[in-house]
């Protein structure tokens, strides 16, 4: 039997692969057995969600140590785009722009910093996995990630084949340098193969693109009736209802924006229309419940694994709850969010979409307003498509609520774009390209 190792070290995996078609189709040969590399204080949510007959679930320590902040500070300094600039401004707080402006994105930086990485990664964290079941390959899930990298290093030492993932389609714009590259890149669509390129020197020939593996089970529409979703998340199955995406409380400091906008869409809904807050399952909202207003409900996804609702990184989607929110695309007229990848989950359903492009009265500086993260690189596409609107006041958020409200095929084509540009194929048979490729021999190159 072949042994395959896949992490799933973010809170997303466990949707965006696990719980896509993958590991059937890696079984359904009967020559595969799977380990599912996941944190050790999630084990239990795995097992009981992905457990089966040739899925192993292998709990592992998370803990980061200074050298794994040391390498990403050199990889954060290596990377030079529009993104990493903004995010200097506020989050990284200026880390490593002084370094940066050294270094830049220059090839020379990029080989030494990628021949240092093995001799900064602390070693040992797989060795006993490693040595137990002595894969054929390695998946890491996210090629960027501390515990992948890590993974991957010792898997390297051991020749045994990698393949890596760009997790989201952000990450090689925002998240630093591909440290440690894979013998096999995985990438969504050809925007990020083109920014893997580009912005990390990564060669053509050791990249492949697959689309979007979750969104297979996407092409059939909702996955219950109308009926028992309505009932899932507390609305009457006749109710129409606009959706509501908060930003989250990580993106905006002193958020007070989210409660803002509640209110405001509350009031330009129609009579008879409901407002659904989906809250984010990775992130808090401060919202007081009791001063929502009579037409919002509010749906929480996600399972909070550590008995804290604070602790978000404890966090996991489990199928249903990917379910529900495939459910809540489909029978939604209208999806209002932040800078969210939501956005292109309701182009997916052809549902219309508006991004919030405004903060509440009175405004905030540009580095601490939601309108920064639209001048992030990854999202320059999706607004250039046509696909999305962003109001970018008040007025402008009623007038287009009425607007899609009236005519839910206005910016059709738009949406359609987003899908071919996010998506690449989206044809059912993601899945089935990655786990083709996860299927086949793949011999360790020997470049760094």
């Amino acid at each position: 039997m072949r042994t395959v190792f896949i992490t799933s070290f973010h809170v997303l995996i466990s949707r965006n692969i696990l719980g896509s078609l993958l590991l059937d189709l890696l079984l359904a040969p009967g020559d595969t057995e799977i380990a599912v590399l996941v944190p050790e204080e999630k084990r239990e949510f795995f097992a009981v969600h992905f457990s089966r007959p040739g899925v192993t679930i292998v709990g592992v320590p998370t803990a980061s140590g200074r050298r794994d902040v040391w390498l990403r500070y050199l990889a954060l300094a290596a990377t030079d785009t529009a993104t990493i600039r903004i995010k200097r401004s506020t989050e990284l707080v200026g880390r490593g722009r002084w370094l940066s402006k050294v270094i830049g994105s220059g090839r020379f930086w990029r080989w030494l910093i990628r021949m240092s990485a093995p001799w900064i990664v602390p070693r040992g964290r797989f060795a006993p996995l490693l040595d137990r079941y002595r894969p054929a390959l390695v998946f890491a899930t996210d090629v960027q990630s501390e515990l992948d990298i890590r993974l991957m290093v010792e898997a390297r030492e051991r020749e045994i084949p990698v393949v890596g993932m760009v997790r989201s389609w952000d990450n090689l714009t925002a998240k630093g340098l591909v440290a440690v590259v894979p013998d096999v890149l995985v990438v969504n669509n050809e925007i990020v193969r083109d920014e893997a390129m580009r912005l990390h020197g990564i060669p053509q020939e050791r990249i492949r693109i697959v689309g979007i593996p979750h969104y297979d089970r996407y092409l059939s529409g909702a996955a219950h009736s109308r009926e028992v979703f309505a009932k899932e998340v507390g609305l009457r199955p006749d109710e129409r209802f606009v959706l509501y995406a908060p930003t989250g409380d990580r993106y905006l400091g002193a958020n007070t924006l989210d409660s803002y906008i509640i209110r405001q869409l509350a009031g330009f809904l129609p009579p008879g229309y409901r407002l659904l807050v989906r809250m984010p399952p990775s992130d808090s909202v401060r919202l007081d419940p009791a001063a929502l207003p009579p037409q919002a409900i509010l749906h929480r996804p996600g399972r909070h694994l550590s008995g804290s609702a604070t602790r978000f990184k404890l966090n996991e989607l489990s199928p249903d709850d990917d379910a529900v929110l495939r459910d809540t695309l489909a029978y939604a007229e209208i999806v209002v969010a932040g800078p969210s990848t939501i956005i292109i989950d309701a182009a997916v359903f052809d549902t219309p979409v508006i991004a919030i492009g405004f903060d509440e009265r009175g405004g905030r500086p540009y580095h601490g307003s939601i309108r920064r993260y639209y001048d992030y690189d990854h999202f320059r596409p999706v607004i250039a498509s046509g696909g999305v609107r962003l109001a970018r006041s008040e007025r402008e958020l009623g007038e287009l609520v009425a607007k899609y409200l009236a005519e839910p095929a206005l910016d059709r084509e738009g949406r359609g774009r987003i899908v071919a540009e996010q998506c690449w194929r989206f044809d059912g048979r993601s899945s089935r390209r990655l786990a083709a490729l996860l299927s086949m021999p793949i011999t360790p190159p020997l470049l760094p």
